[in-house]
């Protein structure tokens, strides 16, 4: 989970980050709304990082969802889009950008989280639903897979 050296760019995903990072800064808190008085805030509180089991948890539901959408003949990039933006605007939103053993737990950017959800959702993808990829974006993932698979 995002550890995978992933090159985005073999995934033809760029279009799909734009959109998902347009989408969190579009529910980000404006700084234009008034600040509440000093008296009325409520306590800070402090992200944690999410576990690596509960994201694999996010990862796989999102996952089923897709492969849903996608037999239902919503188009790839939509569901895709999707699907990426939902698990990376929660790591960002709920978890301030943390992953548990990632990064030595400190938040990382928007574009890593984005990346790392977009090649993981797109591995756990390929397993479950590969017949429903279209055939050259899957084609680029095996090639992925087979090229960054972990020495034994």
């Amino acid at each position: 989970m995002l550890t995978r050296a992933a090159s985005i760019a073999s995934f033809s995903l760029g279009l799909l980050l734009s959109a998902g990072q347009a989408a969190v800064a579009q529910t980000a808190p404006s700084s234009a709304a008034p600040s509440p008085s000093p008296a009325a805030a409520a306590p800070a509180t402090q992200a944690t990082p999410i576990s690596q089991a509960v994201l694999q948890n996010y990862i796989d539901v999102v996952s089923i969802n897709m492969c849903t959408l996608l037999k239902a003949n919503v188009a790839y990039p939509t569901a895709y889009q999707a699907a990426v933006s939902t698990i990376a605007t929660i790591v960002i939103k709920d978890f301030g950008a943390m992953i548990d053993g990632i990064n030595g737990n400190q938040p990382m950017t928007n574009d890593r989280i984005f990346n790392g959800t977009a090649v993981d959702l797109a591995v756990d993808n390929s397993v479950r639903c590969p017949s429903l990829i279209p055939p050259a974006e899957l084609q680029r993932l095996q090639n992925y897979i087979k090229a960054n698979k972990p020495s034994s």
